[in-house]
This record gives C-alpha cells, structure tokens and sequence, in this order.
C-alpha cells in the first residue's frame, strides 16, 4: 500500500534542509491537478492515477488510486507532519518519512511540491535543458521534465527504479 507513494517522497533527511532554491525552476508552477503515475522498477511495472493539490510546499495533499486493487491512499503533510491513510485504514494517522524511505520513496512531498510549483530544491543541479541531478540522499536521483507532455520523470539510479508522472490538463 504504502509502495504505491513512489512519487511522494524519500530517502534523506533533507526535511531538514531549505526546501527551495532562489534560481527557479521551468516547471510548472502546478498547484493542483490530476494526473497518472507509471511506476518502473528492476521486477515489476504498475500505474495509478492521482490527485494533488499543494499551493506551498510546506502543506499539501495527495490521493492515489489504483484501480486494479481498488487500494487508495491518501497522504497530507503540514510543515514536518504527514498523515496517511487508506481505504483499509481509514483514520489519519502519522507516517515519518524514514516509513517513507523503506517503501522506495525518492522525494519528499514538501520537496515534490516544491519541485511542482517551479522552485527546485537546492541540491538538485541542472545539468542540460530540463535535466537535474541530485545525490543528497546518498546516491544519484535524475528528473527530467518534458514541459510540451507534462510529464515529469524521476529516476532512482542506484535502485533501477523510475516514476513517471503525467500531468493531466
């Protein structure tokens, strides 16, 4: 279940860290929308469709649902606080990000939200047109944004995985 929040966030401690840098980024900004994420790991390939609305990175929400299971979970994040839950469980309850970072996480929210609204975290470093690279967490993350599909891919070097969000219009 919690596998299914690729796209939210992972890794390092960086909740700890500036969430944005001063030299904005070219994506978005995207405060609110619907889209699909494809998920692509080393043994197995899976999507779901999601909503999310953060208009700061410091608070925000997101809902995924995937359809083949019928699994739906919901994550919010306020300042250093997130709450999940599901379709299973479907009281608020605190999740920590280290939860987070054993089911694959590659981006907190927070830094997600920010990365959606245009302002890049500081350690990412753009490295040609719509690419940047990060290893922050310990080893190398690439995002490369295709402004003209809206798609926005985040790759996991280390662990062979990719996420693929597509913003829907």
């Amino acid at each position: 279940m919690v596998a299914i929040l690729v796209l939210s966030g992972c890794t390092s401690t960086s909740l700890h860290k500036p969430a944005v840098s001063v030299t904005p980024a070219s994506i978005g900004p995207y405060p609110s929308f619907s889209g699909r994420l494809i998920v692509i790991e080393p043994t197995k390939r899976w999507q779901v469709s999601l909503k999310w609305q953060a208009s700061k990175p410091e608070q925000g929400w997101l809902r995924i649902t995937h359809a083949a299971t019928g699994t739906v979970v919901e994550l919010r994040w306020h300042g250093k606080a997130m709450q999940i839950r599901d379709n299973q469980q479907p009281a608020w309850r605190q999740i920590e990000l280290e939860k987070l970072s054993e089911h694959g996480i590659i981006i907190p929210p927070h830094e997600l939200a920010a990365i959606l609204l245009g302002r890049m975290p500081a350690h990412f470093r753009q490295k040609s047109g719509q690419i940047w690279e990060s290893r922050d967490s310990g080893y190398l993350v690439r995002l490369r944004w295709q402004k003209k599909l809206r798609k926005l891919t985040i790759t996991d070097m280390k662990h062979g995985r990719k996420a693929v969000l597509k913003i829907q219009p």
